[in-house]
């Protein structure tokens, strides 16, 4: 069975206003509702412990909201069973089909993908912890998801045992933990118990369905498992990179030539496989930029004919191949025309 996961992505309506009026003008209905939705009050609340196993949760919202979203960005770790929501106006109160455990530290996590009735998302996720023990496991991973190309805000950041090894089948289990990054990337896994062993995990869900496809969607892994301790309760600086394989490197450098009419093509084609390439054009001299998919390719410049009986200008090739890899940039890679002559007609043809 996929575990279902949370997922950070939802459109932000913002209203305009028209000017030369002495009132705004607004939609039937009123104005256009911007305010983010809030969690006002908890119970248990946060950082309660000697919990009853049978102990509920009910969570009080600012304002009425989307039920469905609440439904799939509420998640309690570590998991406990199948849960049933009961909703009065804005509070909801949601139990399980089993007893919590005892002695135990839970995360309840809110994700900002949940909106009110207005399609008004939270934002940023909301993390309640409780305890059936007598304290709260003070365990902690944080860090900063980086990236260039991905999203950073509202990840979600995912820990698996690491006796799952390095890289966890997510097809069979659900994670651990979890918790989602905030608008700067930064992320912290707090409650944690001591004596386990986690690898952390951001997940990209490519197409939106909410579980984890691992021929579709993106898991990016720090690349070594954490260790707690009662020595060390605190990991910090799990800083996860995430690098997007579908995304192109860029190939860049410059075209000298004292002609500014010239037309030039700069094309780079892979070494194991002539039928990919890429080229762009450009006139006269200055800056180049080819994006290619990952690969190792070869690169050359070749002055273009400025009309159907000038022959064919010169090219000139960058021996040595370049690996790119997704988001890099190689370069600066100069072509230089400066020393070519000038442009020579075509022979006519024979009569």
């Amino acid at each position: 069975m996929r575990g279902r996961i949370l997922l950070a992505a939802a459109a932000i309506l913002i209203g305009g206003g028209l000017g030369g009026c002495a009132r705004s003008i607004f939609p039937p209905g009123g104005p256009i509702d911007v305010i983010a939705p809030r969690v006002i009050a908890a119970a248990p609340p946060d950082s309660a412990v000697r919990l009853p196993v049978d102990s509920p949760v009910e969570i009080t919202f600012s304002e009425t909201m989307d039920r469905t979203t609440v439904r799939d960005g509420f998640r309690i770790y570590p998991p406990v069973g199948r849960q049933t929501f009961d909703w009065s106006g804005r509070r909801v109160r949601v139990v399980w089909d089993r007893p919590l455990s005892e002695r135990t530290t839970y995360i309840v996590l809110l994700s900002g993908t949940i909106r009110d009735a207005r399609s008004v998302p939270m934002r940023n996720a909301v993390t309640l912890h409780f305890s059936t023990g007598d304290s709260l496991d003070r365990g902690r991973i944080s860090g900063v998801l980086r990236a260039k190309t991905l999203r950073r805000a509202g990840v979600p950041i995912l820990a698996f045992p690491d006796s799952l090894g390095p890289r966890p089948d997510t097809m069979e289990v659900v994670p651990t933990y979890a918790t989602e990054t905030d608008t700067g990337g930064v992320y912290s896994l707090g409650g944690l118990p001591a004596n386990r062993g986690f690898t952390v995990h951001a997940f990209y869900d490519r197409n939106s369905n909410g579980s984890i496809d691992p021929e579709t969607d993106l898991i990016v892994s720090y690349p070594s498992p954490i260790r707690l301790t009662p020595e060390r309760m605190e990991a910090d600086s799990i800083n996860i990179v995430a690098v997007d394989p579908k995304a192109p490197a860029i190939l860049s450098g410059k075209i000298v030539t004292p002609d500014s009419t010239a037309r030039f093509r700069i094309e780079a084609v892979e070494t194991t496989d002539s039928t990919l390439f890429r080229r762009v054009e450009r006139v006269g001299p200055g800056a180049y930029a080819v994006r290619v998919p990952a690969g190792t390719y070869r690169l050359s410049a070749t002055r273009l004919p400025a009309a159907e009986d000038e022959k064919p200008g010169p090219t000139f090739r960058r021996d040595e191949p370049v690996e790119a890899k997704p988001e890099e940039e190689y370069g600066p890679f100069e072509f230089d025309f400066s020393s070519v002559p000038a442009r020579e007609r075509a022979a006519p043809p024979p009569e």
